[in-house]
């Protein structure tokens, strides 16, 4: 683990150091300040006044990496910490005012941050309290690339190329790297047809149809 000084923020989830480098914090996604496209989205200013309390300019910061250690904007990936240990991912995550984002292979700690997620959506704290944090039907669902909760039938399952392709509704389609696949279940992508399921993260529009991509096991549950 590093040691750090906090020069600046620039959302709820993305630093900048003494040093110049921007470091993006791992395992979460804060709503967008949208600095040069519009207004703030929902809670993101909550956000990054939250995240400018827990790591104060001028101050430490200690930063741990996983696996992948930078992202394809040249930011630092890591897990930040408070000087006394308090972890700022979980801190936001159990607060609502972040929601997960676990990409392989920086899948650490994983557990510990969908865990802390869990208390704010079943106590519906912070983002969980808003309309656009429940479930939407497939058919309905905006494809405006803004994290949504989607819920569908798998009306088709197959596999093409590298990727597991499942489509909601005939309406959004969800899309796994093969690589990414492990760890989702059923296994075998032909059983997910005819489930009922809920998936979420931040769906696209691509080609004029709504795509969203699963990168772990936790962005999908089979409706109860």
């Amino acid at each position: 683990m590093e040691q750090g000084t906090v020069a600046g923020h620039y959302d709820g989830d993305t630093l900048r150091l003494a040093d110049d480098r921007r470091v993006r914090l791992l395992g979460i996604d804060t709503p967008e300040m949208n600095y040069r496209k519009g207004t703030p989205q929902p809670l993101a200013q909550r956000a990054l006044q939250r995240t400018r309390s827990l790591l104060p300019q001028g101050g430490p910061v200690r930063l741990a990496r996983d696996r992948q250690v930078q992202d394809r904007y040249g930011r630092l990936l890591a897990h930040a910490y408070r000087p006394d240990g308090t972890s700022v991912e979980e801190t936001l995550l159990r607060e609502g005012l972040a929601v997960s984002f676990i990409v392989p292979p920086n899948v650490a700690l994983a557990d510990c941050l969908l865990a802390a997620e869990r208390q704010a959506r079943v106590a519906r704290r912070g983002l969980w309290a808003l309309p656009d944090y429940q479930p939407q039907a497939a058919g309905k669902v905006l494809a405006d690339g803004r994290y949504r909760l989607v819920r569908g039938r798998v009306t088709s399952a197959l596999q093409r190329g590298d990727w597991v392709l499942l489509k909601l509704d005939r309406r959004v389609q969800l899309r796994i790297a093969r690589a990414d696949w492990k760890g989702f279940e059923p296994a075998d992508h032909l059983a997910w047809r005819g489930r009922d399921v809920i998936a979420r993260g931040k769906i696209q529009s691509r080609n004029g149809a709504a795509q969203l991509r699963l990168w772990h096991p936790a962005q999908i549950d089979l409706s109860k």
